[in-house]
């Protein structure tokens, strides 16, 4: 015998916790979009403001996207930006700390197996390691291994 499930009459605690279950669940996809784009501005304003002969003429402000702290992963709002060739940016700011920005440079390895990720510091840290990227066409080169499975970067996949 099959039991027809019934809508809970209104009014009833299983109606009014319905309710407030579908309106957390919005509340939180909003929170969600709010934070994502503080991560897009954060990140352009920051590589605006911190790089301003750099990236600051060469990311557009639209090419951020941002998302959303993971708090039970200790994960704060972040962004990134591709900049073509593999490379892409990465922006947080750290809740733990004293609340700078960090960026980083994502540059996929030669072996084509991962990432080598370079914090900037500022504008003269990018154009030291533009210039070391520049004969390797945007690639990190393995110093001393082989690439495969030695590859010190992180993983694609």
């Amino acid at each position: 015998m099959t039991e027809t499930l019934t809508p809970p009459a209104a009014g009833s605690p299983l109606a009014l916790l319905f309710d407030i279950t579908t309106a957390a669940q919005q509340t939180a996809r909003i929170v969600q979009d709010e934070e994502r784009d503080m991560a897009a501005t954060a990140a352009a304003d920051h590589v605006y403001s911190a790089y301003p002969n750099t990236l600051g003429r060469a990311v557009d402000h639209d090419a951020w996207t941002g998302f959303p702290a993971l708090r039970d992963h200790g994960l704060q709002l972040s962004a990134v930006a591709y900049l073509d060739g593999g490379l892409w940016l990465h922006h947080t700011i750290p809740a733990l700390g004293d609340f700078r920005d960090v960026l980083t440079l994502l540059v996929p390895c030669d072996c084509g197996h991962g990432y080598v990720p370079s914090l900037l510091e500022d504008e003269n840290d990018l154009l030291e390691l533009l210039q070391e990227l520049r004969p390797t066409g945007g690639r990190a080169v393995h110093r001393g291994d082989t690439g495969g499975p030695y590859c010190a970067s992180a993983p694609t996949a």
